[in-house]
C-alpha cells in the first residue's frame, strides 16, 4: 500500500514540474530583437490587429524586397511564423505573437 501511495506522489510531483517546465518554456518570450524586427513587428501588430491582408501582404513583400538584411535567423523565423499564423486566419494569436516581440523590447 505504502509503495502505491508513493508511486502516485512521485508521478504527481513528476507532472507538475513538467507542467511548470513546459510553461515556462513555451512562455519564454523573445529576448531583445533588431530595430528592423522591432520595425516589423509593430507593422505585423497593425496588421493582425486589423485583420488586414493588405497590409500584412506588404510585410511580405518588404521582407521579399529587403532580404534577411539586419535579421538574424531565428528573428526571421519568429516573423515568418506570425505572418503564417495570420494567413491561417489566427489573427488575434498572431497579433499576441507580434505585441509580445514589441514587449520584450521593454527595459524596466
Amino acid at each position: 500500500m505504502t509503495t502505491n501511495r508513493n508511486t502516485i506522489l512521485t508521478t504527481l510531483v513528476l507532472a507538475g514540474f513538467l507542467l511548470t517546465a513546459g510553461s515556462w518554456w513555451f512562455n519564454r518570450g523573445y529576448g531583445e530583437v533588431s530595430p528592423i524586427t522591432y520595425e516589423y513587428s509593430k507593422a505585423l501588430y497593425s496588421a493582425c490587429l486589423n485583420r488586414n491582408e493588405e497590409h500584412l501582404g506588404k510585410v511580405e513583400e518588404l521582407l521579399v524586397t529587403r532580404g534577411d538584411e539586419g535579421l538574424s535567423v531565428n528573428e526571421r523565423k519568429w516573423i515568418d511564423a506570425i505572418i503564417e499564423e495570420a494567413r491561417d486566419g489566427r489573427w488575434v494569436s498572431a497579433a499576441k505573437r507580434a505585441r509580445r516581440m514589441m514587449e520584450d523590447q521593454v527595459q524596466y
